[in-house]
């Protein structure tokens, strides 16, 4: 912010148009303020419909042509009227411009070194081109600093392209010659040169000097300053520091007053588009005095910095030839950048400054007081020479101008302070390809080019720091290493060899597709040397692979496992290493390594962790076939878990069947799994599956026999006489081939079937593990015992001896039957064949022969009666021979018998 004396009459910086302020809007705070603010308020591009004088109480704004030609005898700003003194009489009292009416130029922001700056085209409006136009106060001894760009053409007062003052037709006079004004032209002529036109009444063809430099169409402070004497005057230019015209005019009218109007883009009396401007006009300042060369010299350092122009105290542009001679200076004189032989092109800076206006000391004037009033804050930059590659800023943001309110303040406490704080640099414009000389450690290439940076700030204040720098390393060859590794090379030994002394490296925070390197948080000390060089010593970065579960046996090796490779440069290859196992088993862990390699050779392992769980192998079991039940055997194999089981389902425990366990018995047919796993994600695991097939023992019941008598056992049930436990289905054998009918065994018919034993097997063959088993039914088919018919014995008392009883019997008696002494005679009946009746009593005796019901047939007796007489008196007669016949004689006792007994 600027400050000025309210008290102050006369002003040395009278009029001072500048685009990055008071364009279209008036300065703020405006008087009785006193005030001057940087950046306040922001001007908007577009078209300028006025230009505000930013430090002058009386208004010499910079307006548009009046609209309306009846307004020309208007006094300003409404028309051209002439003030004291006027023409009078018969002469003209306004100008009354013969040229085409001009339209007005537009405000193009971020043009000049990040600033503003106001655009004229000589062709628009068909033509008649652009302009501004202002009423001067200052129109004696001046100086006029005036930022332009532009291209020449003419080579005359008239012809040459207007920058600042401008021709009419018809002069300013009076009845006074020394009242005449006449009328000054600053343009830029034929060769692109800074050149100067008179022209007044009667001058015939004025007075014009072109300047001797081409400014190449370039970004250009052109000084302009005009002293007078008794009858001349002296003209003198300076175009980017460099003196130029210097030249003294004698004429009679040469020191009178200049014209009280002022053109900026186009002559007054302009018909001819190729006498109006094209270009563009940054900053105006007319000093209603000649200033000393030491403050030309400020004032010129002021907007070298503000716009990026190489100044040069010839010969020779400082933009093409550089600066050896030129030292540019703050505003209070100190030296901010001390002019050198090496680093001499493309000078650019960064910096906050403010003129504190100085009494001259005579208070009976103001001639001899020193304000130029400036105020500089210039917070991004780079050299406007198209060799520049190098632009510094107070914060990272590189796309917005310098009046962007967000970037970083340079300190000088505070802005309305008289104190400087600045950071310059320029190059020995080398070239920005690679060379391999003078790299420090680390570094393995550089550009060629190196800058130099010099600083100065007022005491009590701290350096600029922390600024950001980008470097355009579009074209070098550097970048084929690609944007990686740039790093700047900071040489804070002051000597420019980068091989000696202590070397800051700072790495790159970018690259972009451009070409554009970006540096940040960069801090530089006075006289340091920078340039750019590519070492890569920063090892590529990746994360150790994903730790892997696998069964068995590990997968081959695969360096597509290392996913998130990368470099600041490039990563070259990732490579196997190598891998070591802990020598455990489920799991057992193996670690592999890989290398990432960069292009640079830098390296960084990684590790992959590999668990190796064994897949259990069990013992395979074959179906089996078993006998009412199966028990489970102990399942066997190899790197079983320990969990191993059987289930009833596929997939083991999460099959969702049953499980069974070694020795449970299984007593049904079943498909059983047995199943065993790691429980690792991937899950190894094992499963063999068999079949039980359980077939149960068929029992073919107990032994047993049956009796019955002969013809008895017509409906027989062979199968009851098994017993409840025998399984139907059974095979039954006739063993002694009885013949009988065996076909429904629950209904046998024995009744034809001969006494005898018999014997029928019911048996199963052996199937399915099951044994073989039978039963045998025993028949006895029992004839009926026949104890004969009864049957009697007489015997004489005393006789009897070897009695056959049996023989007593009649009938058919069997044999083996029960001899009962049925009267308990006592005699001996264990020889029935040889009783001795001889000692029983004359009586009768019953003797019973029985067999006892046995096999189905009933019991039979027969009894013997046994009469034991006395013994009778038998005759016993002679024998005789008889002649033919004999006639036997009664007997007393006994009867004939012919045998014995």
């Amino acid at each position: 912010m600027l400050t000025q004396s309210n008290t102050l009459q006369a002003q040395q910086l009278d009029t001072w148009f500048t685009a990055d302020r008071a364009v279209n809007l008036p300065p703020l705070p405006g008087p009785p303020n006193t005030d001057l603010w940087l950046f306040d308020p922001l001007p908007t591009a577009g078209p300028v419909s006025i230009w505000y004088d930013f430090v002058d109480y009386v208004a010499q704004d910079a307006i548009p042509h009046p609209a309306d030609p009846f307004n020309y005898p208007l006094a300003f700003p409404s028309g051209f009227d002439y003030p004291y003194p006027n023409s009078g009489g018969a002469f003209p009292k306004y100008l009354n411009p013969t040229g085409s009416v001009p339209g007005v130029p537009t405000l193009n922001l971020n043009a000049m070194n990040f600033n503003p700056v106001v655009e004229f085209d000589g062709n628009a409006n068909s033509g008649n081109g652009q302009a501004l136009h202002f009423k001067s106060d200052s129109r004696k001894e001046i100086t006029v600093f005036i930022v332009f760009k532009a291209q020449g053409a003419g080579n005359t007062a008239e012809t040459q392209r207007l920058l600042f003052g401008g021709d009419v037709d018809m002069h300013h006079i009076n009845s006074f010659p020394d009242q005449w004004t006449t009328n000054l032209s600053l343009g830029v002529s034929n060769g692109n040169r800074f050149s100067v036109g008179r022209t007044w009444f009667g001058d015939s063809g004025g007075y014009f000097q072109s300047g001797s430099i081409d400014l190449l169409a370039k970004p250009t402070i052109g000084t302009f300053q005009r002293t007078i004497g008794v009858d001349e005057e002296r003209l003198l230019t300076h175009v980017n520091g460099i003196p130029d015209i210097s030249t003294a005019r004698g004429q009679t009218i040469a020191d009178n007053d200049l014209f009280f109007f002022n053109r900026l883009g186009k002559h007054f009396n302009s018909n001819d588009p190729n006498r109006n401007l094209t270009g563009e006009i940054a900053e105006v300042l007319l000093f209603d005095g000649p200033i000393p060369a030491t403050a030309i010299q400020v004032a010129e350092s002021y907007l070298a910095v503000k716009y990026g122009i190489t100044l040069s105290n010839g010969p020779g542009l400082g933009s093409e030839v550089g600066n050896t001679n030129y030292n540019y200076l703050a505003a209070d004189g100190t030296v901010i950048w001390q002019a050198e032989a090496t680093y001499k092109f493309d000078i650019g800076g960064i910096g906050a400054d403010r003129y504190k206006d100085m009494d001259g000391g005579d208070n009976s004037t103001s001639y001899d007081d020193l304000k130029l009033r400036f105020n500089l804050h210039q917070r991004i930059s780079k050299s406007e020479n198209p060799e520049a590659i190098v632009t510094m800023s107070t914060n990272t943001n590189f796309t917005t101008d310098n009046l962007d309110d967000n970037r970083t303040i340079i300190d000088k406490s505070g802005l309305e302070s008289y104190l400087h704080n600045f950071l310059l640099w320029g190059s020995d414009r080398g070239n920005i390809n690679e060379i391999l000389t003078e790299l420090p450690l680390g570094i393995t290439s550089r550009i060629e080019r190196e800058w130099r940076v010099q600083m100065n700030q007022s005491a009590g204040l701290s350096p600029i720091s922390g600024v950001s720098v980008r470097i355009n390393l579009n074209g070098s060859d550097i970048l084929a290493h690609g944007d990686c590794a740039l790093k700047l090379m900071i040489d804070t030994d002051e000597d420019g060899d980068f091989t000696t002394g202590p070397i800051t490296m700072i790495d790159a925070t970018s690259v972009d597709a451009l070409g554009f390197a970006y540096f940040d948080g960069v801090n530089f000390d006075h006289r340091d040397v920078f340039t750019v060089g590519f070492g890569d010593t920063v090892p590529p970065t990746a994360s150790n692979p994903a730790t892997i579960v696998v069964c068995d046996s590990a997968p081959d090796t695969d360096i597509s496992v290392v996913i998130d490779e990368d470099d600041n440069c490039a990563v070259d290859t990732v490579t196997y290493i190598g891998q070591v196992s802990d020598g455990n088993t489920n799991p057992e862990t193996i670690t592999r390594t890989y290398r990432i390699t960069d292009t640079s050779g830098n390296f960084t392992d990684v590790q992959q962790q590999i668990l190796i769980y064994t897949t259990p192998t069990i013992d395979d079991i074959p179906d089996q076939t078993a006998c009412d039940s199966f028990k489970l055997p102990i399942i066997t194999g190899t790197s079983l878990s320990g969990n191993q089981a059987y289930y009833d389902l596929p997939g083991g425990p999460a099959g969702g069947g049953n499980q069974y366990v070694p020795d449970q018995v299984i007593s049904s047919d079943i498909t059983l799994y047995i199943y065993d796993e790691t429980g690792s994600v991937p899950n190894c695991f094992a499963e063999e599956s068999f079949f039980i097939d359980i077939t149960n023992q068929l029992e073919a019941g107990v032994d047993s026999s049956i009796d019955f008598c002969e013809t008895g056992g017509a409906n027989t049930d062979l199968f009851a006489a098994l017993g409840p436990t025998a399984d139907t289905g059974g095979i039954w054998t006739d063993d002694d081939s009885s013949g009988a009918i065996l076909l429904d065994p629950t209904n046998v018919d024995f009744s034809s079937i001969t006494a005898g034993t018999y014997h029928f097997t019911y048996s199963f063959p052996p199937i399915g593990g099951c044994s073989a088993d039978s039963a045998i039914v025993t028949v006895n088919i029992t004839s009926q015992p026949q104890a004969g018919l009864n049957g009697s014995l007489e015997l004489c008392v005393g006789s009897g001896v070897g009695t056959n009883l049996e023989g007593a019997l009649n009938g058919t008696p069997n044999g083996g039957g029960i001899w009962s002494d049925d009267d308990l005679s006592g005699v001996d009946l264990s020889d029935p064949a040889k009783v001795d009746f001889s000692g029983l009593a004359a009586g009768t005796y019953h003797f019973t022969y029985s067999f006892a019901a046995i096999g189905g047939c009933s019991a039979d007796s027969a009894i013997v009666t046994v009469t034991i007489n006395n013994t009778p008196l038998a005759d016993a007669p002679a024998d005789v021979e008889s002649c033919d016949s004999y006639i036997l004689p009664a007997l007393a006792n006994g009867n004939y018998f012919d045998a014995p007994n």
